[in-house]
């Protein structure tokens, strides 16, 4: 049994920092415990592959996992160069893998680094799955003899990944003849020099800010946050770009920037994508969204005689969904979002392009898509904050249940503890207080239909935090 306090698995994965427990050793330890995994449920002989970001010390954490991994006789297979998430994860469908494994953490800094083990089906482990793994970690004492790291082993080969998942979009993508006009920021994360060719690969005319890997991303944070992305808010507004399109460290997630300068994140995007499923491609059926997620994309599955489905927050619950055909799109607050007919894992690259062959198909600019939102289904606010404390008590939630109505106004139409403690009033504002999967924070969530009422919302949080 393993020692599962210091390496225990969060939304999505496990992630520390590469200076305090995130090294060689531990990052074996759980390669290890994903080895004996697929040694028991899938064993045969595919193999498995090993993607990295550009972090500075990610290449050679992937060889230390394939070290383990190919000791244990399972083929690996490591790209040449650094990769995003959700293209790893298409290489386990593509190659009919047990499995990839990457090594990234996502949109932390650089001292960050993070594993997380992506299933044949291309999409999060669940949490049975990772539970599962964390079983079986072997502790420090019983990993044994540290095998070569180095790539020399028979059964550690060199595959690019990026040929097939290109083919894969052609076949899912429909810009032909478009006349699109983007700037693409990378955030010096994995997409770098992958994406502004894929957009060269559909004929979309594409400028790059921080387009190259740099394991420092230039000094900054590689997270898609208006806060980040001022440099290209002025870039679209003053070159007339159509839209400007941000991926975050390992380009899963993703923020757009609109021709007049406003930022989309996945609550106004993931209607969007919704809507063009149902009414352009005539894919209809229901949305999936996390309890943290904008109730805009209810209303717009409402109008179409649809439901949106909630899950608590992390995309393995969505990926569930899509795998089982039970929603066209699903997506989270923070970027993530896909939809049928591609992979159940959150993909920034795939969905900005979707977004973009709604544009083409359309013929509107982005901010008249948007205004036509607002004018059909009405103002969403939404708002979020985030308080450092190691837990959130009992004691408080009760006290958040007992004072809701009564301190915020409103009738409380219902209290959901799926994930946190969410409370929805009559007018459809909510409240969401939910501890944070990765990080010692709390976080506190709010929307309504006017600022006003969301900061109010806010505030009350604040207030009992």
């Amino acid at each position: 049994m393993g020692i599962f306090s210091e390496l225990k698995f969060g939304t999505d994965g496990w992630r520390s920092r590469t200076d305090v427990d995130f090294n060689d050793r531990n990052v074996m330890r759980v390669a290890a415990g994903i080895l004996r995994y697929l040694d028991q449920s899938c064993p045969d002989q595919r193999g498995v592959f090993i993607g990295y970001d550009g972090r500075s010390s990610s290449r050679h954490f992937a060889e230390c996992c394939a070290a383990v991994l190919a000791s244990g006789g399972t083929e690996c297979f490591l790209p040449p160069r650094p990769v995003p998430t959700p293209i790893s994860a298409y290489a386990a469908v593509k190659h009919s893998l047990k499995g990839s494994i990457m090594i990234t953490a996502s949109h932390n800094p650089p001292e960050y680094n993070g594993i997380k083990f992506i299933p044949h089906y291309g999409g999060p482990a669940t949490p049975e799955i990772t539970g599962a793994i964390e079983q079986l970690i072997p502790s420090r004492a019983d990993l044994g003899p540290v095998p070569n790291s180095g790539p020399e082993h028979p059964l550690i080969s060199v595959l690019d990944p990026l040929p097939s998942y290109l083919a894969h979009l052609d076949r899912l993508i429909d810009i032909r003849g478009n006349s699109l006009n983007v700037f693409v920021d990378p955030m010096h994360g994995a997409t770098a020099g992958i994406f502004d060719k894929i957009l060269d690969h559909f004929g979309v005319r594409t400028s790059a800010l921080r387009g190259n890997v740099d394991p420092l991303f230039g000094g900054g944070m590689p997270d898609p946050t208006p806060a980040n992305l001022s440099r290209l808010q002025r870039s679209v507004v003053e070159t007339g770009a159509d839209l400007g399109i941000a991926l975050d460290g390992d380009g899963d997630r993703l923020a757009i920037v609109t021709d007049t300068g406003d930022f989309l994140m996945a609550n106004q995007i993931l209607p969007i994508v919704y809507l063009h499923f149902n009414d352009v491609r005539a894919i209809k059926g229901d949305a999936a969204r996390t309890v943290a997620t904008s109730h805009m994309i209810d209303s717009v599955c409402a109008s179409r005689g649809f439901k949106a489905i909630e899950v608590p927050v992390g995309f393995k619950y969505i990926g569930v969904l899509l795998r089982a055909g039970s929603a066209t799109v699903g997506g989270e607050e923070s970027g993530g979002i896909s939809f049928a007919g591609h992979i159940p894992e959150k993909d920034g690259m795939a969905s900005a392009l979707m977004l973009l062959e709604h544009i083409h198909a359309s013929g509107e600019p982005i901010s008249a898509v948007m205004e036509g939102l607002s004018r059909d289904y009405g103002p969403f606010v939404s708002s979020r904050e985030d308080i450092r404390m190691d837990s959130l008590s009992k004691d408080v939630l009760q006290e958040i249940e007992s004072s809701a109505s009564s301190r915020i106004g409103g009738r409380i139409r219902s209290i959901g503890r799926m994930d946190g403690l969410k409370i929805t009033f009559d007018d459809d504002a909510w409240l969401l207080f939910r501890k944070s999967g990765t990080e010692n924070v709390v976080r506190i969530y709010a929307e309504s239909r006017s600022s006003q009422r969301t900061a109010s919302l806010l505030a009350f949080g604040r207030s009992l935090l």
